[in-house]
């Protein structure tokens, strides 16, 4: 089995602060059951973590630039790392993402290369 990042793209900024508790209850069950699915499969690596929509972006130049001023659809909101045979296994896994439940977000699926 390869490791896969799974990046999770866009989203509402100001979900956490527009949502209900009992509406954010009931979203945050279906990531803990989904995980709970992958890590009971051996195919969750880690189940990392949401993002902050703010940020900073440092280029090769050392210019600080504000990274909220991006596309929120661009915006990186979490990321996982699961285990898949292939690429393609990853991405169908990727369907049952409970990201999904979401308006304007996407999921990038990425090869975890291996170092030495």
């Amino acid at each position: 089995m390869k490791e896969f990042m799974f990046i999770y793209q866009g989203g509402d900024p100001d979900w956490m602060k527009n949502t209900s508790t009992e509406d954010m209850a009931a979203v945050m069950k279906c990531w803990e059951d989904w995980m709970t699915k992958l890590q009971e499969a051996e195919q969750l690596v880690t189940g990392g973590s949401p993002l902050h929509f703010e940020g900073k972006r440092v280029t090769t130049d050392m210019v600080v630039t504000d990274i909220a001023a991006a596309e929120f659809k661009e915006l990186v909101s979490g990321y996982s790392i699961v285990r898949a045979a292939s690429l393609e296994d990853a991405a169908e896994l990727g369907k049952s993402c409970p990201i999904f439940q979401s308006p304007g977000v996407s999921l990038e699926i990425r090869p975890v290369v291996k170092m030495g």
